[in-house]
């Protein structure tokens, strides 16, 4: 149960007097309910919060699950953006390269004008 869970902190002690942890549960049956446990083996489980009917906890795993679809795309949108700049950055040297040789061929054409003035 613990690889679905999240640890936070606790006053809660088992049977060797240790502080248990508490832990939050993220399976559908159970999403959001909290529930001690030691973590040496002294066994102690136990839920902290009283079962939630299954439409709740169905609820809480649809908002999880939600959530994790909220990041996925947000890291996705995020690689998007970062790949827009570095296209960005690299038009911006082409643009300065461009501008540098217009600038040269202008500074050409005004001498080749100025040596037929002559």
């Amino acid at each position: 149960m613990s690889e679905n869970s999240i640890a936070s902190g606790s006053s809660h002690r088992c049977g060797w007097r240790l502080i248990a942890n508490h832990f939050v549960a993220k399976t559908p049956t159970n999403a959001g309910r909290r529930f001690y446990k030691c973590l040496s083996s002294c066994g102690l489980w136990e839920w902290r919060d009283l079962k939630i009917p299954p439409h709740v906890a169905m609820v809480i795993s649809n908002l999880n699950n939600s959530l994790k679809c909220v990041e996925v795309e947000k890291n996705y949108l995020k690689k998007m953006v970062a790949d827009l700049e570095e296209a960005d950055s690299q038009e911006k040297v082409k643009l300065k390269n461009i501008v540098a040789e217009m600038k040269g061929i202008k500074s050409t054409n005004l001498v080749a004008v100025s040596m037929m003035e002559d």
